[in-house]
Parts: structure tokens; C-alpha cells; sequence
């Protein structure tokens, strides 16, 4: 069976975050892009237009009310607080202000997955398929390499489920979406158990495979590879074929004599 030449952690890490640093500008970026198309910031000063109008109508600053410490709240007079309470009643029962500022929540969540997913799918799926071998810009840079567990090259189908499915979706979009809405009130502590459940599952899977392995090359049966070093096979029969020859190879050699049977064996890649 051909060796896997596993890629060192160090040039692994280094090559993950050189990914993840482009990943952010293209999020970044997409998200701006996407904002402004969709007019999010309507919603939000449609909502502080509201909010203003109550501020005005009981003479309160929910601002400045709202940076107080519990000691400052209570030694305003009973009339003061009474009246404070009474402005924040008013604007959380306003359905317009409420309207505006979901709509705005939603549309901003959604577009920060999306701009993950778009990033996932240009990094990891059309840059590797656009070059043929699977690579992204930091394994590249890094020497390292994609490769199935069976020492053949990756697929564009296999490539789509790892990068965009696997680590975009998976591993990136929706974790990335559950803390945003935990930390917002929107899915809670279901959000923070589904959090652990990926991490669980995350490091279950590279325990299990001494640290190699991550969900989406259990996802899609690859493993990354020392790019040099690595003989990567184009279809399994070419790999049978040198695995054959290479055995062929071996049979042949007469120990005695020191010498081999000549046995041409594939170019590697």
C-alpha cells in the first residue's frame, strides 16, 4: 500500500490561518456589498426614529437610562421611574419598531452566513478547482496538498462536499450563526447546546484520527498531505497498477546478488 506523508501541524495551522484570514476580508467585504444592496441601515435608523419619538413624548433618554447602575436607577425620584418604565413599555409594544428592528436581524444574520458560504465556495471549491489540484491559497503557499485516503486525486464533486458543505456550511456558517443568535437572545441556551455539540463532534473526530483528521475530511474520505513528498494517482486503477509493479519490484530482488529485476513503475502525479 502507497505511504500517506501526513502534512506537519505546523504548516497545517499556519496554512488554516491564512485561509481564514482571506475568508474574513471576503466575508467582510461581501457582507458591506450585500448591506448596502439591501438597505439594511433603513431598517435600523426606522427603528431609532421610533425609539426617538417615545425618548420625546415622556421626556426620557433610554441611552443614558440604560448605562446606570442598578444604585444610580433607584435613586431616581418614584415619579422619574415610573415614567421610564412606562416609555419602555410603549416602544416594546410598538410593532412597527419591533417589525423593523427583526427585519433587520434577520437580514443581517442571513447575510453573514451567506458571506461565509460564498467565501467557503470561492477558497475552497472554485480557486482549488480552477488550479486542478484541490489546493487553497495557504496550502499552496504552505506546500500541502488534498488528496483522498486512498492516494488518489481529489474529485470536483468531493471537493464541492469538503469545502463548501463540509468546512463553509458545517464547520463555519452555521456555528458562526449559532453564537450570534445565543448571544442575541434569538435561539438561547439551545444555541450554546448545539454549539457543544459541534465542538463535541469535532473533537471526537480528530481525536479519533490522532489529530489528521476534522469533520469535513471524515465527510468527504480525504485526508491533507505533504505536497512534495506525497504520490498522489489520478484513478485507482493507476494506483493498483503501481502497487503491482512496485510488488513486482520487490519479488524481483535477489538478495545474494544485490541486484533487482527492472520494473518501470508510474510517474508520480
Amino acid at each position: 500500500m502507497t505511504d500517506v506523508q501526513k502534512a506537519p501541524y505546523s504548516k497545517r495551522i499556519f496554512a488554516f490561518l491564512c485561509d481564514i484570514i482571506i475568508a474574513a476580508i471576503l466575508t467582510a467585504g461581501l457582507y458591506l456589498l450585500m448591506s448596502s444592496i439591501l438597505n439594511v441601515d433603513s431598517y435600523n435608523e426606522k427603528y431609532q426614529q421610533i425609539i426617538h419619538r417615545y425618548e420625546e413624548e415622556y421626556g426620557v433618554s433610554f441611552s443614558e437610562t440604560a448605562k446606570m447602575t442598578r444604585e444610580e436607577y433607584y435613586k431616581l425620584s418614584e415619579q422619574e421611574r415610573s415614567v421610564y418604565e412606562a416609555a419602555v413599555a410603549a416602544a416594546n409594544a410598538d410593532e412597527e419598531a419591533n417589525a423593523a428592528i427583526r427585519t433587520s436581524y434577520a437580514i443581517s444574520f442571513s447575510i453573514f452566513a451567506a458571506g461565509i458560504v460564498i467565501s467557503a465556495l470561492l477558497l475552497e471549491f472554485l480557486i482549488p478547482a480552477f488550479t486542478g489540484d484541490g489546493r487553497t491559497p495557504g496550502k499552496l503557499l504552505f506546500g500541502l496538498g488534498v488528496m483522498r485516503t486512498g492516494c488518489t486525486q481529489i474529485s470536483r464533486p468531493v471537493l464541492f462536499v469538503r469545502g463548501v458543505v463540509g468546512k463553509g456550511t458545517l464547520e463555519a456558517a452555521l456555528p458562526a450563526a449559532v453564537i450570534v443568535t445565543s448571544f442575541s437572545g434569538v435561539t438561547g441556551v439551545f444555541g450554546l447546546i448545539l454549539l457543544a455539540v459541534f465542538a463535541i463532534a469535532e473533537l471526537v473526530t480528530l481525536i479519533k484520527s490522532r489529530g489528521s483528521l476534522l469533520l469535513h475530511d471524515v465527510l468527504a474520505d480525504t485526508v491533507v498531505v505533504d505536497w512534495a513528498s506525497q504520490r498522489i494517482f489520478k484513478t485507482e486503477a493507476e494506483r493498483d497498477e503501481y502497487e503491482k509493479k512496485a510488488a513486482e519490484s520487490s519479488a524481483a530482488y535477489d538478495p545474494y546478488k544485490g541486484t533487482t529485476v527492472n520494473v518501470d513503475l508510474p510517474e508520480n502525479k
